[in-house]
């Protein structure tokens, strides 16, 4: 919902749920740095395949370049702006999480919901 043309916008429930499994990507990324090498790997085929705008695709590798201090980049992964909710609409992050734990995610997801 937009407050008026100047006005910020305001994380959706779609916002949420996005900062809340990159906050799980998060967590798997501190046990298994080695995984950002994916994330690399599907940002280049990504842009190059033409699916992300440019701006996108530098803001990601902004983000990726503090890989030598994972901390720091789970940390800015998981900042709760404007830009990052956008940003997280367009992650490189797919595939991080395994099928059984997205479903559980969503399991536990959807328990809260209830």
């Amino acid at each position: 919902m937009r407050t008026g043309r100047s006005g910020s916008k305001q994380p959706s429930a779609i916002d949420d749920n996005l900062l809340a499994i990159h906050q799980r990507i998060g967590e798997k990324l501190l046990q298994f740095p080695e995984l950002i090498q994916l994330v690399e790997e599907k940002l280049e085929s990504r842009f190059k395949a033409g699916l992300i705008y440019r701006g996108v695709y530098l803001d990601w590798w902004s983000i990726l370049e503090l890989k030598s201090n994972m901390p720091s980049l789970v940390s800015q992964l998981c900042t709760v702006n404007e830009q990052m909710n956008k940003l997280r609409r367009h992650s490189p992050f797919v595939g991080i999480l395994s099928e059984s734990e997205r479903e559980e995610f969503f399991s536990q997801l959807e328990s809260k919901k209830q």
